[in-house]
């Protein structure tokens, strides 16, 4: 059974209405909980209720943490705890609660955004770097954001090449691209548009909330090009390019606790508390990404080249963002 946030939304609203008519001895009929759920019918509601029934399942308990059923007609909530007695989540838990507000916490009101202050807080720190890792590992269905996604959906379905413009992420330039759009799909906590660049006769991806705007043209294109999309199945967007060197990233600080429990054997402690992992990844953007996202405590050591093409990256950055 899949579950998305319309589907938890939805069940979150039965919950509430089902236990505020608990306490007169009542259900919710099936049609009201229809219209206040926006569910598309009786059906779906009860497609609501068997899902919601799944997730509470424990093996351990003889009985349900939450027992959402329908009965004549009407939804019925039981909790055989108290909410003052509930229990405390497990990390796994408070991480998909967190996972699932990520995708509106930019923009939302003051009550998400203190809801996810507080998970965050009442996760002991021992474990908050594990938490974190849980988040960006979660990718909940949602819809793909942006005032272009529908347009590019189209695109899609239809075949059209279309024009992008698209914002670079270094410099925030802009500059026009012609693709042939191909798939849209979301990784680590973003949305990308896989398409065929047409200048370049190459794919690329595109990050959605990047794209200025979209322009859907006429010009029908035909068989896909590029390599299977079955890649983009994938935990991690990086790709073998042939090009692949074997590369020494040294860490320190609080990342070099992270390296060791990520790469275990392959992450060799030094004497001053750093780690050093030799991975094999092609020089270039991919891995100055990589290495920059620890926040400065990770550097390219090795080959001698590669460093100092880091080195470089680094410099040129620090210029950029100083002005310069």
């Amino acid at each position: 059974m899949s579950y998305d946030l319309r589907r938890a939304r939805r069940i979150l609203v039965l919950l509430a209405l089902a236990a505020r008519a608990a306490r007169s001895g009542r259900g919710v009929p099936l049609e009201r909980a229809r219209e206040a759920t926006g569910a598309r019918n009786v059906k779906e509601v009860v497609a609501d209720v068997a899902a919601a029934r799944a997730l509470w399942v424990d093996p351990a308990e003889a009985e349900d943490a939450v027992d959402l059923y329908v009965e004549d007609g009407e939804v019925f909530v039981t909790y055989p705890q108290g909410f003052g007695e509930l229990p405390a989540f497990s990390l796994a838990e408070g991480a998909t609660l967190l996972a699932a507000l990520a995708p509106f916490e930019a923009e939302a009101g003051r009550t998400v955004k203190e809801a996810a202050r507080k998970l965050r807080k009442a996760i002991p720190e021992p474990l908050r770097a594990e938490a974190d890792r849980l988040v960006r590992g979660l990718d909940l269905a949602v819809e793909p954001p942006g005032p272009w996604a529908g347009a590019l959906q189209e695109a899609i379905e239809r075949r059209l090449e279309t024009v992008l413009e698209y914002r670079a992420a270094v410099d925030e330039t802009t500059s026009r691209r012609t693709v042939e759009p191909r798939l849209l799909f979301q990784r680590d906590g973003h949305w990308y548009l896989a398409a065929w660049n047409v200048a370049k006769g190459e794919e690329h991806l595109f990050r959605l909330d990047r794209i200025v705007s979209a322009e859907p043209g006429t010009r029908p294109f035909g068989e896909h090009r590029g390599p299977p999309v079955a890649r983009y199945a994938r935990r991690h967007l990086y790709f073998e390019s042939g090009a692949e060197r074997e590369v020494q990233v040294r860490f320190r600080g609080g990342s070099a606790a992270l390296a060791e429990e990520r790469w275990g054997a392959r992450a060799r402690r030094g004497a001053d508390g750093t780690a050093t992992v030799a991975m094999t990844v092609t020089p270039g953007s991919y891995l100055h990404g990589v290495v920059l996202g620890y926040g400065g405590e990770a550097e390219v050591v090795g080959p001698p080249d590669v460093a100092e093409a880091f080195r470089a990256r680094v410099a040129e950055l620090a210029a950029i963002y100083a002005g310069g």
